[in-house]
C-alpha cells in the first residue's frame, strides 16, 4: 500500500506539473516585470509631420459612465502636455459628478431682473385695458420707481447681494430727493415704491434658477409710517359746499359727482366707470365695479338710485357713463368752492380735505349710525375689515350715541334717570 502511495507520487505525471506550474508562474513574473508602469504611456513624445511633439493619450469616464477616448500631440514640452492633460481630467470628473465651477453659474443682476417685471406688468396691463379705462399712462408710475433704483443699486448688481440696508439707504435717498425738488415725500409714498421693488425681486425668484435660496428683505417702513388723515366733512360744510354747487349749471356734473359720492361711499374711479344701466330705481340699487379689487358689489341705496334716474332724464346727450367729466375738472371746481366759502381744500394744507374724503364722511356716519362694522364693509367693497377700520374715524355725534345706548342698558336694569327729578332732588 505505501509501495503504491509513493509510486504514484513519484510518477512522471506529477512532476510534469509541478514543472509546468513552475514555469507559468516564472513566464507570469516577467511579462509584469516588463509592462510598463500604469499611467507612463499616456504622456509621450510622437512624431508629427511638424516634428517631435509631446501630448496624451487617455481614455476618460463621462457623466453617462461610458469612455471616451482623448489624444492631443501639439505641446512643445511634457510640462505643457502634462498641465493640458491634468485640466482635462479636472474637468471629466466635475461632469462626471455633476458639478460645475461658479464661473459657469449665471447670476441675475438687477437690470435683468427690472426688465423681466416690467415686461410682464406692461403686459398685464395692455390685457386689462378696455373701452371704460378712463385713465392710461404709457409707463405708470410705479415701474418708474424701479429705473430710479435700479440707478440707485447699480443695473449690474447681482440681485442676491440685495439687503435690508440697500433699502434702508434708499429710503434716505428718497427723502432727500424730495428735499432737493423742494416737495417733501411722504413715508407712504416710499413704502409704496419699496413694495414694488420688492415684487420685482420676488419676480425675478420665481423666474430665476440661481435664487432659489435667496429671500427679499422686509420693508423698513411699515402702514405705522403712514400719516392717518381723519378728515371728515361736517354736515354745516356739506351744507356749505352744495349751496354754490347747486347755484350754477355749469357745475351740475361736480354737485352730481358730490352728492353721490356722499351717498354710496363709491371711489371716483368707480363712479367715473359707472354705466347707466348698473342702477334701478325700482330696487333701489346701485352695482360699482373696483379697479382696486377686480371685484363687483351691489349696495342698497334707493337715494342714489333715484339720483341717477334723474340725471339720465336731464342729460340730452345720451352718454354711456354716468359722470363722463374728468377728474381734472371735479376737483378744480372743488377747490374754486371750497376756498371761496372758507374751507380748506388739499392733502398738504392743513386741515384741507380732498374728493377721497368723501368717502371717509359717508362711512363713517354710517358707523355712527349703527350700521355694524361688516356691514361697512360690504357697502365699502374692502377686501380686509381691517382696512375698514382705517375708515372710520372720530365724530362728535359718537359720544351722544355712546350715550344714549348706554341710558338704555341702565333703562333695561331699571335704573331711573330723570335729570330734572335729580336737580329738584338737589336744590332741596
Amino acid at each position: 500500500m505505501l509501495t503504491s502511495l509513493g509510486s504514484i507520487d513519484s510518477s512522471p505525471i506529477r512532476h510534469l506539473r509541478k514543472r509546468a506550474a513552475n514555469e507559468s508562474w516564472v513566464n507570469m513574473k516577467t511579462i509584469n516585470n516588463s509592462r510598463r508602469p500604469k499611467g507612463s504611456a499616456q504622456i509621450r513624445k510622437e512624431k508629427r509631420a511638424g516634428g517631435d511633439f509631446w501630448g496624451y493619450d487617455v481614455w476618460i469616464r463621462q457623466e453617462d459612465g461610458t469612455r471616451k477616448r482623448y489624444r492631443e500631440f501639439t505641446f512643445a514640452t511634457k510640462a505643457e502636455a502634462a498641465q493640458a492633460l491634468a485640466a482635462l481630467k479636472t474637468a471629466g470628473w466635475k461632469a462626471r459628478y455633476g458639478l460645475k465651477s461658479p464661473s459657469a453659474a449665471h447670476v441675475t443682476s438687477v437690470k435683468e431682473a427690472i426688465a423681466s417685471y416690467v415686461r410682464v406688468s406692461l403686459a398685464n396691463l395692455q390685457a386689462n385695458r378696455t373701452d371704460e379705462s378712463t385713465y392710461w399712462r404709457t409707463l405708470p408710475g410705479h415701474l418708474r420707481t424701479l429705473q430710479r433704483w435700479g440707478d440707485f443699486v447699480g443695473m449690474n448688481c447681482p440681485v442676491n447681494s440685495i439687503q435690508h440696508d440697500d433699502f434702508v439707504f434708499w429710503v434716505a435717498a428718497e427723502t432727500e430727493r424730495g428735499k432737493t425738488n423742494g416737495k417733501a415725500i411722504k413715508k407712504a409714498t416710499i413704502r409704496r415704491g419699496l413694495n414694488t421693488i420688492r415684487a420685482a425681486l420676488n419676480h425675478a425668484i420665481q423666474t430665476s434658477t440661481d435664487l432659489k435660496g435667496y429671500r427679499v428683505p422686509r420693508n423698513p417702513l411699515t402702514k405705522k409710517c403712514e400719516d392717518e388723515r381723519d378728515r371728515v366733512l361736517s354736515d354745516e360744510e356739506i351744507s356749505k359746499i352744495s349751496t354754490p354747487l347747486s347755484a350754477r349749471f355749469d357745475w351740475a356734473d361736480v354737485l352730481f359727482f358730490f352728492r353721490l359720492s356722499l351717498i354710496t361711499g363709491a371711489r371716483m374711479a368707480e363712479l367715473r366707470r359707472m354705466r347707466w344701466d348698473e342702477s334701478s330705481e325700482r330696487f333701489g340699487t346701485v352695482k360699482l365695479y373696483s379697479s382696486k379689487t377686480k371685484k363687483w358689489r351691489t349696495i342698497r341705496a334707493p337715494s342714489a338710485a333715484a339720483l341717477i334716474a334723474d340725471r339720465k332724464v336731464a342729460d340730452q346727450e345720451d352718454a354711456i357713463l354716468v359722470l363722463p367729466c374728468s377728474d381734472h375738472r371735479i376737483r378744480k371746481v372743488l377747490k374754486k368752492v371750497s376756498e371761496s366759502v372758507g374751507i380748506p381744500y388739499g392733502q398738504n394744507v392743513m386741515n384741507g380735505w380732498c374728493p377721497h374724503d368723501l368717502r371717509h364722511t359717508c362711512l363713517t356716519n354710517l358707523a355712527v349710525a349703527g350700521v355694524p362694522l361688516n356691514g361697512i364693509k360690504e357697502y365699502a367693497g374692502h377686501a380686509s375689515i381691517v382696512e375698514t377700520q382705517r375708515y372710520l374715524k372720530f365724530m362728535p355725534e359718537s359720544i351722544e350715541l355712546a350715550a344714549r345706548q348706554s341710558t338704555r342698558l341702565a333703562q333695561l336694569t331699571g335704573v331711573r334717570f330723570d335729570s330734572q327729578a335729580r336737580k329738584r332732588t338737589q336744590s332741596k
